[in-house]
């Protein structure tokens, strides 16, 4: 379930909401009792764990034979026919 940021538009209260996707946005503010709750927009937080995450030093799948290319294509090649 996304966390969701809110904030009122009548006192400036925030709050962060975990929710699911399904559920209907807030209106009111626990602060000031008034329906002028705002949805915000902000970044979301993605966090790549484990083994075989590119970009980093530890690759698993990363071919060090493929790192240099031939400089001539093979007899196979079809650029060579």
């Amino acid at each position: 379930m996304p966390f969701y940021e809110y904030r009122c538009s009548h006192c400036g209260h925030s709050l962060t909401k975990l929710q699911s996707m399904s559920a209907p946005a807030l209106t009111t503010c626990p602060e000031c009792h008034q329906e002028t709750l705002v949805k915000l927009i902000s970044a979301s937080n993605c966090d790549l764990k484990g083994v075989g995450v590119f970009g980093n030093s530890k690759n698993p799948f990363k071919c060090e034979s493929r790192a240099a290319a031939p400089s001539s294509p093979c007899a196979s090649c079809p650029a060579s026919k």
